[in-house]
């Protein structure tokens, strides 16, 4: 994240939260797969929610799928350790 997250960002946020002819006309599914090491380098994390929010409320706009890769802080179920 970082370099490539900020233009799709943008378009989410034309496509979710603007009142354009954009967002009325698109119909799809946009999908953010966003990895990061830690939860602590989720960047846009409360304007990802609220677009999230935004398109559940709005039955006529697109759908937005977002999900998360938090590389580093798993564990493994059988001792613990990192996998």
């Amino acid at each position: 994240t970082g370099t490539g997250i900020a233009p799709f960002r943008g378009f989410m946020h034309r496509l979710f939260m603007e009142e354009t002819v954009a967002r009325h006309m698109y119909s799809g599914t946009a999908w953010l797969v966003l990895g990061v090491p830690t939860t602590g380098g989720l960047l846009y994390k409360e304007e990802f929610d609220a677009m999230t929010r935004n398109t559940q409320m709005a039955s006529s706009s697109g759908n937005l799928k977002i999900d998360y890769a938090i590389s580093r802080e798993m564990t493994n179920t059988i001792d613990g350790g990192k996998l």
